[in-house]
């Protein structure tokens, strides 16, 4: 399953999460790359609250703030692991 930074403080409307990083790259320019598509797994992490969740990733959402493509996710609170 692949990792992705997720900012957890910035949680969007319907408990979507915009999705950073993988490795360094955003999501949103290496996700036909790596494979991932609407639907598909993740696993999200943010290192300052010491924990990571399986999401379902979203693409095409819209929000105000962020501009251009948009990839978001939905954790699912029942898979939270503390990492630390």
């Amino acid at each position: 399953m692949i990792r992705v930074y997720c900012g957890f403080q910035d949680p969007g409307e319907d408990d979507l999460y915009w999705l950073r990083y993988v490795d360094g790259s955003p999501l949103a320019d290496v996700a036909e790359q790596l494979g991932v598509r609407e639907g598909d797994r993740v696993l999200l992490y943010e290192d300052d609250f010491d924990c990571e969740v399986e999401a379902t990733v979203h693409f095409g959402r819209t929000d105000p703030i962020f501009v251009g493509r948009k990839v978001c996710a939905r954790p699912d609170w029942t898979t939270k692991k503390w990492i630390r």
